[in-house]
């Protein structure tokens, strides 16, 4: 599989792919690259209460993240509100992020949407706006993609602890966030790590995916989770 993307020295240790871009997984594995998720992780994420009544709904189910196109809804989907300010941009300086934010949910089998353009990343609808007073912004995205090379979820690879993650949107939305851990996943545990809690501290929470790559299992079997706390709270 070509490379069309510029091997830039963050990225270059990278075994990321989603789930469901299975040449993705080979050209990794034939590159003999290192998985992400012998990196090491930092930090702890922010602790909430373990009740049902903490968790948003719907919670995804399936860890897997599944590829619409840009803007596009699913199964299980309900219309955002008007009345309440939605993410347009994304982005994180020192790693030169910047990406435009769709509206995403999940799909029928409880897989979270994520916009087909590995450019682009997803806010999960049914997670607290960034900027809410309490609960996890889900922010979800591609590290690899198909013929269009890699994602702006990439970077989360490089990510380090009080690097600025800031969201930007209608009505006046600007958040900014400081990065205070990164973890690895398994994705059949994703739904209980507390990445789509509602209630607890106010944080920003960054999900990709990454290694080990199993074809046999259905692709790449963890998840980058990547958590931020806004600035002057």
């Amino acid at each position: 599989m070509s490379r069309p993307w510029p091997r830039r020295s963050v990225w270059v240790a990278l075994s990321l792919a989603l789930g469901g871009l299975p040449a993705a997984g080979v050209w990794a594995a034939q590159s003999g690259i290192p998985s992400a998720g012998g990196v090491s992780d930092f930090g702890a994420a922010p602790r909430s209460s373990a009740s049902p009544q903490s968790l948003m709904s719907p919670v995804p189910s399936g860890g897997m993240l599944s590829a619409v196109a840009s803007g596009a809804g699913s199964g299980g989907d309900r219309s955002t509100s008007s009345s309440r300010p939605v993410p347009r941009e994304f982005s994180i300086p020192r790693l030169g992020v910047e990406a435009s934010v769709d509206a995403v949910g999940v799909t029928g089998a409880g897989q979270v949407v994520v916009p087909e353009d590995p450019q682009r990343v997803g806010w999960y609808r049914f997670s607290p706006v960034p900027g809410a007073p309490a609960g996890s912004s889900v922010i979800v995205g591609h590290v690899d993609s198909e013929g269009r090379g890699l994602g702006v979820l990439a970077a989360l690879n490089d990510v380090r602890p009080g690097d600025t993650a800031r969201v930007s949107g209608s009505e006046g939305l600007a958040v900014e966030y400081r990065v205070v851990s990164r973890r690895t996943v398994a994705k059949d545990g994703l739904g209980a790590s507390g990445a789509f809690r509602v209630d607890g501290r106010a944080v920003l929470t960054l999900i990709t995916c990454t290694g080990p790559y199993d074809a046999g299992k259905g692709g790449y079997q963890k998840n980058l989770v990547v958590t931020a706390e806004p600035v002057g709270r």
